[in-house]
């Protein structure tokens, strides 16, 4: 389920990749998707959410 991902830094656990790299991705894909990138969901046409209750009150 690789299409499902938008950002993988697993590399990050074998050594082939610094933590400081993986954040330059990650802001990297931040600015795109706010410019108009579709996240991986997005693009497969996915329209489903979950809101999260994390207070009794929520």
């Amino acid at each position: 389920m690789s299409e499902h991902i938008d950002l993988d830094v697993s590399a990050i656990l074998t050594g082939a990749m610094t933590l400081e790299q993986a954040g330059e991705r990650l802001l990297d894909l931040v600015i795109r998707t706010a410019n108009g990138r579709l996240t991986a969901a997005e693009g497969l046409g996915h329209r489903e959410f979950v809101l999260t209750k994390l207070y009794p009150s929520a």
